[in-house]
C-alpha cells in the first residue's frame, strides 16, 4: 500500500496523466530539436507500452533510440481480424484502439493512420475531432479513392481520387483543425506512385499541390509518397520536392511489407539505406517509420512458439519461461500494469482491500 497521500498522488499521476496537453506542438518541437524523428509501428497498447519503456530506458542511459510511435491501420486490421488493409476497420475501431495507444506510448508522440479520413470532405470533421480527442500528434490522410476500396499502399488495385478532390479534403481537415484549435498536425500521403491512374510524374505533381494547400495560415506539416523503395526514385523525389519548396518536410514509410534488403541486393548490390542516408543531413526525409514492425515480429514469435508446442508439447512453455526469466517482458503480470492497479485498489479500498491481499495467494508484484 502506498504509505502517504503524496505517494498516492504520484501513483495517480503515473496512471492517469498519460497524454500531452498539446501533442502536435510536442511533435513539432521534437522535429525542430532532433531534426530527425524515428518511429516503430504497432497496433496495440502493449506494443506502444513496450516502445515507451525502451525509449525511457535508453534515453536515461544516453543511448540512441527512436522518439515517436506510429499506429498502423494495416496492423490493426490484420492482427485484430486477420483481414487485409482494404477498408475493414472504421473510425470507431481506430478511436477505440488509438486512445489506448496514445496513453501507453506517453511521452512518445503518436502518429496515427487516418486512411482517407473515414468519409467525405464534409463528414471527415468527425475524424478530426476524434483524433484530436485521442491526443494524436500527427494524423495522415491519403488520396486513394475509397469508393473503389481503399487499401494498403503496397497492395495492387489502388486508384486515386482526382487531385482537386484530395485538395478539398485537405482544406476541410485544416479548416476543422483551425476551428477547434487542435495542435494535431497533418501529414498528407499520395498513393499515386503505384496507383492504376498514377505514376511518378503524377505523384510528384500531387505532392507539390497538396503541400501548397493552406487555410488561414495552417498547412500540412509533412508529405509522404507511399510504396517508395527504389534508391533512384527516392533521390528524385527529394530533389523535386526541394526544388518546389526548400523547407518542405518529407516522411518515408520504411515499410516492413517490402523486402528492402532483397531489393537492394538485387538491384544495387548493396545494403538498403540507413536512417542517416535517408535523412541526408536534413535535406532528405525527416520522419522515418516502420509501419507494421510490431505485427511482423508478433506473427513470427507466435508462429514459432505454437509450432514448438505442436511438436514438443509443454516443453515449449518451459523453454519460453527459460528464455524470459531475465527478459524485460518475463513478468507478464507486471507488463499488464497489475502492480499499479493493485496499489490503486489497496489505497481506494482501505483496510478491507489490504486484508484481502494479505489473506490471498497470487501475484503481488513478483512472478509466480
Amino acid at each position: 500500500m502506498v504509505d502517504n497521500a503524496r505517494n498516492f498522488d504520484e501513483l495517480l499521476e503515473l496512471m492517469f496523466k498519460r497524454r500531452h496537453e498539446r501533442p502536435g506542438d510536442v511533435f513539432v518541437e521534437l522535429l525542430n530539436r532532433e531534426k530527425l524523428v524515428i518511429a516503430p509501428g504497432g497496433y496495440s497498447a502493449m506494443g506502444a507500452q513496450i516502445a515507451q519503456q525502451i525509449y525511457l530506458d535508453r534515453s536515461k542511459k544516453g543511448l540512441p533510440t527512436f522518439n515517436a510511435f506510429y499506429g498502423s491501420g494495416w496492423a490493426i486490421s490484420a492482427m485484430m481480424w486477420a483481414l487485409p488493409d482494404m477498408g475493414f476497420h472504421d473510425l470507431s475501431m481506430m478511436t477505440l484502439i488509438g486512445r489506448h495507444i496514445v496513453s501507453s506510448a506517453y511521452p512518445l508522440p503518436v502518429i496515427l493512420d487516418a486512411e482517407t479520413g473515414f468519409g467525405t470532405e464534409t463528414t471527415l470533421v468527425r475524424t478530426v475531432e476524434a483524433y484530436h480527442g485521442m491526443g494524436v500528434a500527427l494524423a495522415h490522410l491519403e488520396d486513394q479513392d475509397s469508393e473503389s476500396t481503399r487499401r494498403c499502399g503496397n497492395l495492387g488495385g489502388k486508384k486515386c481520387v482526382e487531385p482537386e478532390k484530395m485538395i478539398t479534403k485537405i482544406r476541410s481537415w485544416l479548416a476543422v483543425s483551425k476551428s477547434i484549435d487542435t495542435s494535431m498536425r497533418l501529414m498528407v500521403r499520395t498513393d499515386a506512385l503505384t496507383a492504376s491512374n498514377g505514376g511518378v510524374e503524377n505523384a510528384i505533381e500531387r505532392g507539390k499541390r497538396y503541400m501548397d494547400v493552406e487555410y488561414r495560415g495552417l498547412r500540412p506539416l509533412i508529405l509522404w509518397a507511399d510504396a517508395m523503395v527504389d534508391l533512384k526514385l527516392i533521390e528524385r523525389w527529394i530533389t523535386e520536392m526541394r526544388k518546389h519548396d526548400s523547407n518542405m518536410i518529407l516522411g518515408i514509410n520504411y515499410s516492413p511489407n517490402r523486402d528492402w534488403a532483397g531489393y537492394y541486393r538485387k538491384h544495387y548490390k548493396r545494403a538498403p539505406p540507413s536512417y542517416q542516408e535517408l535523412f541526408k543531413n536534413g535535406e532528405g526525409f525527416r520522419l522515418i517509420w516502420h509501419t507494421i514492425l510490431q505485427a511482423r515480429a508478433d506473427m513470427e514469435a507466435t508462429w514459432n512458439v505454437f509450432a514448438d508446442m505442436a511438436e514438443n508439447g509443454a516443453q515449449a512453455l518451459w523453454k519460453l519461461h527459460r528464455r524470459q526469466r531475465k527478459h524485460p517482458v518475463g513478468d507478464s503480470q507486471g507488463m499488464s500494469n497489475a502492480i499499479l492497479w493493485q496499489e490503486f485498489e489497496k489505497n481506494i479500498g482501505g483496510e478491507e482491500a489490504s486484508k484481502r491481499y494479505e489473506g490471498s495467494q497470487g501475484y503481488k508484484g513478483s512472478p509466480i
